[in-house]
């Protein structure tokens, strides 16, 4: 199931405790609609986590149901004003996808980021001048002031991995992801010896496949599975295709990019073992 910004994990969050109220009230949305002489599909949408609720909306609702803990009412208004806040990334809306700010959205409240990369280091680990050289031969139309902002939005979006509490982030790179020369030999030389840096931190475990694994699950392309703090939030995987990104919650389908996380992570190096591979890559680099 492919979502949009309508899922951002707080407002589902609320959303999902909105439902869990309404029906202890014994309540259809059919009602609660008429009680406010709302759309049914607006109090469909709050529940989805598909709309911002308002201060007054919620508090509404919260009375209908009988919420009168002032904690649990505040607490809950708390959530309400966090999902209506708008995230650093929306600075950067002129250069960045719709449906990029969306899965940016994700990342910030994920806990846990396993990506794989076929060919590519992941936007998370590059380098300004790899991601320089990803976004000019990718976008060949920008300007120069564009690659630079989309640039700037990328080292913004590497923050949550050195912030307080951080997510922890398993990547699994194919080899031919360190050996492409993207940007030519300095370029990558600069982009491994920042992969063998980060890959020390305690929040970040980094394999390889090697070329001598040969044929293994998901070698076709990349993805990202974000994994959040509450038991109600689930999994979701990413995938950007070339025209838009995909975005799933369904169970089975993201139990399936969970499979391939752990054929990928068998068929890889160990991170001991990849740091070498990625330090022979840097020393054979340009030859």
């Amino acid at each position: 199931m492919a979502t949009d910004a309508a899922g951002s994990i707080r407002r589902r969050r609320l959303g999902i405790e909105l439902r869990e109220l309404r029906t202890r009230a014994g309540l259809t949305l059919d009602e609660v609609a008429a009680r406010f002489d709302w759309s049914v599909s607006k109090a469909s949408r709050m529940e989805l986590g598909r709309v911002p609720v308002t201060r007054r909306d919620l508090g509404d609702l919260l009375t209908l149901y009988g919420v009168a803990d002032e904690t649990q009412r505040e607490t809950l208004l708390a959530i309400a004003r966090s999902g209506r806040e708008r995230d650093w990334h929306h600075r950067f809306d002129d250069v960045l996808p719709r449906q990029f700010s969306v899965y940016l959205g994700f990342e910030k409240d994920a806990v846990r980021i396993s990506t794989y990369e076929a060919l590519l280091i992941p936007g998370l680990l590059q380098t300004p001048d790899y991601a320089r050289a990803l976004i000019r031969a990718g976008r060949p139309q920008d300007t120069d002031d564009d690659i630079e902002r989309r640039i700037q939005a990328r080292i913004q979006r590497q923050e949550i991995l050195t912030r307080e509490n951080p997510p922890e982030l398993w990547a699994i790179l194919d080899e031919a992801a360190i050996r492409r020369q993207v940007g030519g030999p300095d370029v990558m030389r600069t982009q491994l010896k920042k992969l063998a840096e980060v890959s020390r931190r305690p929040n970040i475990t980094l394999q390889v496949v090697p070329f001598r694994a040969g044929a293994y699950m998901s070698e076709e392309s990349g993805f990202i599975l974000l994994g959040f703090a509450e038991p109600e939030d689930p999994d979701v995987a990413c995938i950007d295709l070339l025209t838009r990104s995909l975005y799933m919650e369904d169970r089975a389908e993201v139990g399936r990019y969970r499979v391939a996380l752990e054929h990928l992570r068998a068929n890889a190096a160990s991170p001991a073992d990849s740091q070498q591979l990625i330090a022979a890559a840097s020393r054979e680099m340009g030859k």
